[in-house]
Parts: structure tokens; C-alpha cells; sequence
């Protein structure tokens, strides 16, 4: 039985709700039969993924084994209208988008419950991507486009649900070794070991699984050089282009069969993550030491009963910051805890019912950014929704979530969608709904100041923020053919008080990109102290971010097999008539994979990006990147990878390199997984 869900061992009716516009293929990473594959996410209860209320992909845990990338956010970026980019404001952190919607936007999940560190990790959040050991990892499925309806706030761009394996009587385990190092002899060097082990300490009864996994890295650091500025010069060498990393990942569970229909899990992680960068600012190299620390714990009971299914769960989680205490102040520090409760019944033969309820409070201490030290808020909600059963062939899902916020009020989320299975062959879903965000923490606290820009601009909060609210539409298709499959889908999100960063702006003087200072008309620099640029928050009135995508897979012979899928993004902020920054307007993967024999797969992999326009005064250029890797099964207890990523070297212009973008260089790496 999943832990993600107490209605697992029933079966379940239909869909969940929201007339959207989406066209998928579930072919991202491996060819996976689609009317086997059960997923969780979309409704909290277990059905076919082709079945599912949205538009979902799926990680399984035989993909991030043969995937080339160390990271999970290397892996999921393979999903359509997936995005995996290293942030700009911090060397090496990657941010995960979902369907041109940033990395705020996308909601982490662990066994169902969410990962909420965003006020506390302001600065390019990759952590929680990093906090569970990836040897303990079942399947990650990913929904595209919002689930408010469900979960809440949050998840305006999508949901990435991290499902945990479930250990059984027998007692195994699993060791895996990973090293990659870049070609250009700058650093770079990365590896990481990984250990789980589980069983049963009392059989049929107490259940156990541990996990742990620990990842070190060498910073890359491919500038070279003696800048001067202002009369003063310094040495880029020491300038990092991906920061060093030392991490240790810990995840263990409890499962307790109480009787056949009652069930209690422990879950209990621990993540220690260490950081260190060197930012080249305008007049000097910036060196900073960043160490996140995060505890957290989830007691929950479900229960099987003759009238339906019940789940509570209690969960804490705590995250500490340690980048403010470099300058003697104290550490950052935010604890969320939370209390839901959730059923699913079974209405007649054509309804399922799921309703619940859950609180939520968040305390963060910061008495580096914000005056006074402290900020709260705490937040509730209750939800009901139907999986409605209309005929043999049309479900639909209807639902809506009422949420409670301190200081926004309440917002309610309504979701309709609907799935027909058209043909053996055709499934077609469609389905609208409302989604919400409300500010964190630090974005609307009035005295919130934090360094950016490479230490050139402070950021500040704005108390008058208002909550981002969307509506969102999808339409989709997803043939199977015998051999092939093809999914496509519209979708469009209409965005009301959107919250983007404001442009740097300067109290004397205009903000110059490519001197990373404010200057005068004549182009002379502006003193610091004078100008005093800043960048804030502010709500877009209106934007809009629709687009198309279309994704599938094919048995090109026994031995061959193509997966590939595309995205069009088109984006526009009402307020002003422009594109939206930072979003490519086309995008694409593909992947071959070669079964050369029974025991040796060997595959190649292409990944475009068009353009995109980053601010007023700079774009990127579309680029392609390529990877080679195989796998090689020794035996079945041993299985070794090789590969190359970014084959081509490809790199961004050096503009960008300037203020922190950048690509990966020709990279190799070696890797294996043993079982025992």
C-alpha cells in the first residue's frame, strides 16, 4: 500500500475537477504502459494514470537509477514543460519550473505532504529537491498546471509529489555510487553515495526503512583573469560558476500494521546542506558560506473501513538557515507545522467522495533581514471533492477548497474536469479551475532588506502585495496506439496580481546590466551610496502564460525506442503589452534508447531552448545541448552507468555569465547500483 494514500486498496470511480486545456504524452524518460501505471496525486486516491484529472508525468524509480543526472531536479526536467535552470542570483542552486510558472510556483511534496522552507531559504531554494535520499524514492509524479482545489496555496505552476518505497517482510538493500566530473579541468567534481536498507522487525507487523545519502561537490570555477574597475583590481579565479556543496540526506520510516484495515506511519528526515560561493560583483569578489539544516517528522494513521477510508496526520518540519550567521547574526530559522484530516466514501456505484481539512502555521525567525526579528502566519482550509462516475465512458471530477488565510482572507478554489474514454484508443480531458497564491513571509514583510545582485542591489518587501489568484484551462488528448503513444494539450493561465521582482532601480542615475551599476546619462557610474539601486515586489495587474505541448513515445523496433516531447510558451503581462522575463518560448527533449542486448542499454539524448529574454536590455540565445550514456546490467544484483552530459560544451554568452547564468560544461560521468 502506498503511504501516500489510504484509499489505495479500493477502487476508485473518476476524476478530479477543472475544464483546463492540455495535451500530453506519457513518454518522458522510458516507455511505460500508461493503463498500468497508478498515480495518487491528482485526486489523493489511486488510479490509472490515464484516467487521472490532469496532466501528469511519472518518474519511476528504475528511471532516476539510469538517469544521468546526480540531482532530482537533473531528472525531472526531462517531463514536458519541465524546466531545470541554475539561479542567476546563486551559482549552482537549479530552480524547478512548471509551464512557464517559476520556481515559487511549484509545489514539493513528500508521501503527500508539502516541504515549506520558502521564507526561510530566499536565495535560490534547490534544498528541498535535495532532502530526500534519492535510493529511497519510489516514483515522483508530477502534475502540470495547478491543484489549489486539493492542496492550497502553493502550487499555481504544478505539483511534484515524492513517493517513498514501501518496505515488505523481507529485509534488502541497495548501494549506489555516483561521480561526475567536468571536462575543462576548472573543478566541478561531484559524487555522491547512497545507501537504503529495509524490512520487516516484526513480520506482518512493524515495518522499517532507512535511507541516507551524502553529496559532495567541488566548486566549478572556469573564469580566468585580472578585472579592474574604478582603479581597483581582482582576481575572477576565485569566481565560482557552480558554488560547492556538501550535503548529508537522512529519511527512515516506521510502519506499524496495527490490524488488516488500520495502519501507523513514522516517518522521520534530516538534511544537513552546506554551500559556498564566490560572486563576482561589480568591484570585488563576495565570499559566502550558506548551511541548511532541516528536521523533519510526520506521525500519521490511516484506517480502511466498511463505509470508506480515513487518513490524519500530524507534521512538523524545521529549517534552519545558517547563511545570516556568517556576519554574527543569528541564523535564520522557520518551523511549519500541520494537522490534516481527510475520507473518501462511496456514494452508490457512481460516486467517490473525498473531503477533509487541514491548519498550518509558520513561524519564521530573521533577525538579519527583517526589523524586529520575527514574522507568523498561520493558515486553514477545508475541502470536498466528487469523482463522479456519469457513464461507462465519462468521469468527472468536481471539487473546491476553502482556505482561510490571516492576513488575505479567505480564497476558494473550485476545480471541474472532466475525462472520456472516447476509444479503446482515445482518452480526451478537459476541465477549468481557480488556483492561489499568497505572498510569503518575507515578500510582504514592510521591513524585510536583503543584499542581491551580487552585493550591487538590496532587496526590499512590500507590504501592500496583494494574493496572486489564477484561472487556468486545459484541453487534452492521449492516444495509444500498439507500439506508440501521443499525448497533446492547450493550456492557459490567466493571472491576476502576479508577483515578479521589479527591475533594478536607482534613486540617482538608471541601472546598467552590463556595468552591474546605476550611471549617469553620460554613462559615468553613479557612487553607490548616492544611487542606492534596489529591486522589490510588485503585482502585475494581469498576465497570461498559455502555450502547447505535445510529447510521446515509439517502438521504432524490438530493440530501438524514441520518447521526445515539445512546448510552446506564450506569455504577456497585461500592464505593459511584453513578454514575460526569463521564460523560453520553445523548448524540447528527446531521447533513443538502444537495447543493444538483454543486459546493455546505451541512449542518446538532445535538449533544445530557444530564446528568451531576460531583461529590457538582454536576451539568451537558443541553444542544444546533447548527453550519451548507457547502462549495464552485470548481473541482477549489479547494474553500472556511464555517460557524458552536455556533449557539445555548450555555454551561455558572457553577458550573461556576467550576472550569474550559466550552463554546465562537457561533463562525464561513472556510476553503480548493487543489491544485497
Amino acid at each position: 500500500m502506498s503511504k501516500t494514500t489510504p484509499f489505495a486498496r479500493k477502487p476508485l470511480a473518476v476524476v478530479i475537477g477543472a475544464l483546463c486545456t492540455s495535451f500530453s504524452v506519457f513518454a518522458d524518460t522510458a516507455l511505460i504502459e500508461t493503463d498500468e501505471q497508478l498515480v495518487v496525486t491528482a485526486t489523493r486516491t489511486q488510479m490509472e494514470l490515464k484516467d487521472a484529472p490532469a496532466s501528469i508525468s511519472v518518474i519511476t524509480a528504475e528511471d532516476i537509477e539510469n538517469d544521468p543526472g546526480i540531482t532530482l531536479a537533473d531528472i525531472v526536467s526531462n517531463a514536458t514543460s519541465v524546466e531545470s535552470d541554475f539561479d542567476s542570483t546563486r551559482a549552482g542552486r537549479q530552480q524547478i519550473s512548471i509551464r512557464g510558472m517559476d520556481s515559487k510556483y511549484t509545489l514539493i511534496m513528500v508521501n503527500g505532504r508539502r516541504m515549506s522552507s520558502a521564507s526561510a531559504i530566499v536565495r535560490g531554494n534547490d534544498f528541498d529537491l535535495s532532502a530526500i535520499p534519492m535510493d529511497s524514492i519510489e516514483r515522483v509524479e508530477i502534475i502540470r498546471g495547478p491543484m489549489s482545489a486539493l492542496y492550497g496555496s502553493d502550487g499555481m505552476g504544478g505539483t511534484i509529489n515524492i513517493i517513498t518505497k514501501s518496505p515488505s517482510n523481507d529485509w534488502s538493500s541497495q548501494l549506489s555510487l555516483d561521480n561526475t566530473t567536468p571536462n575543462d579541468g576548472n573543478g566541478g567534481q561531484e559524487y555522491t553515495v547512497g545507501l537504503t536498507t529495509s524490512g520487516a522487525l516484526i513480520e506482518d507487523t512493524l515495518f522499517a526503512r532507512f535511507s541516507a545519502s551524502q553529496t559532495s561537490r567541488n566548486a566549478w570555477q572556469p573564469y580566468s583573469g585580472i578585472k579592474s574597475v574604478k582603479g581597483k583590481e581582482f582576481d575572477r579565479s576565485d569566481v565560482t560558476a557552480l558554488e560547492g556543496r556538501d550535503s548529508l540526506a537522512l529519511f527512515g520510516s516506521l510502519s506499524w500494521h496495527l490490524a488488516d484495515n488500520q495502519f501507523i506511519d513514522l516517518d522521520l528526515g534530516y538534511s544537513d546542506d552546506e554551500r559556498d560561493t564566490a560572486a563576482e560583483s561589480a568591484t570585488t569578489v563576495l565570499y559566502s558560506e550558506s548551511r541548511v539544516k532541516r528536521n523533519s517528522q510526520a506521525l500519521s494513521h490511516t484506517g480502511m473501513w466498511a463505509w470508506g477510508d480515513t487518513q490524519v496526520r500530524y507534521s512538523r518540519e524545521n529549517v534552519e538557515n545558517k547563511e545570516a550567521a556568517n556576519d554574527g547574526a543569528d541564523s535564520i530559522e522557520e518551523v511549519t507545522q500541520i494537522f490534516e484530516a481527510s475520507a473518501t466514501t462511496y456514494l452508490g456505484d457512481s460516486h467517490t467522495v473525498t473531503f477533509g481539512f487541514d491548519y498550518q502555521t509558520s513561524e519564521l525567525t530573521n533577525p538579519e533581514n527583517i526589523k524586529g526579528g520575527k514574522a507568523d502566519a498561520y493558515q486553514g482550509s477545508i475541502f470536498v471533492q466528487d469523482q463522479w462516475e456519469m457513464t461507462d465512458t465519462l468521469m468527472a471530477t468536481i471539487g473546491g477548497r476553502l482556505d482561510k488565510h490571516e492576513r488575505y482572507g479567505e480564497e476558494f478554489s473550485p476545480r471541474v474536469y472532466l475525462v472520456h474514454q472516447t476509444t479503446d484508443a482515445l482518452v480526451l480531458k478537459g476541465g477549468v479551475g481557480k488556483a492561489f497564491k499568497a505572498p510569503t513571509m518575507t515578500q510582504n514583510h514592510p521591513d524585510f532588506l536583503l543584499s542581491s545582485c551580487k552585493g550591487n542591489c538590496n532587496i526590499v518587501g512590500n507590504a501592500d502585495l496583494e494574493a496572486e489568484t489564477s484561472i487556468n484551462y486545459e484541453l487534452s488528448a492521449l492516444y495509444s496506439g500498439r507500439n506508440w503513444n501521443v499525448e497533446s494539450a492547450v493550456f492557459r493561465n490567466e493571472i491576476e496580481n502576479l508577483i515578479e521582482q521589479t527591475d533594478i532601480s536607482c534613486k540617482v542615475g538608471t541601472w546598467s546590466s552590463s556595468k552591474m551599476s546605476c550611471v549617469n546619462e553620460d554613462g559615468s557610474l553613479v557612487d553607490r551610496e548616492i544611487s542606492d539601486p534596489y529591486k522589490s515586489y510588485q503585482n502585475v495587474s494581469k498576465a497570461v502564460i498559455q502555450g502547447v505541448e505535445l510529447s510521446g513515445n515509439v517502438q521504432l523496433a524490438e530493440a530501438w525506442e524514441l520518447s521526445g516531447n515539445y512546448t510552446f510558451l506564450d506569455t504577456e503581462d497585461k500592464s505593459t503589452g511584453e513578454e514575460l522575463n526569463e521564460r523560453y518560448k520553445h523548448s524540447a527533449f528527446a531521447r533513443v534508447n538502444w537495447y543493444a542486448t538483454q543486459d546493455l542499454n546505451l541512449f542518446a539524448s538532445a535538449r533544445y531552448r530557444g530564446d528568451r529574454k531576460i531583461d529590457s536590455e538582454l536576451t539568451q540565445d537558443a541553444y542544444t545541448t546533447m548527453d550519451l550514456g548507457t547502462v549495464y546490467h552485470v548481473n541482477d544484483a549489479l547494474r553500472i552507468r556511464a555517460g557524458i552530459t552536455n556533449l557539445t560544451d555548450e555555454r551561455v554568452s558572457k553577458e550573461l555569465e556576467n550576472i550569474g547564468y550559466v550552463e554546465a560544461p562537457r561533463t562525464y560521468y561513472v556510476g553503480m547500483t548493487a543489491d544485497f
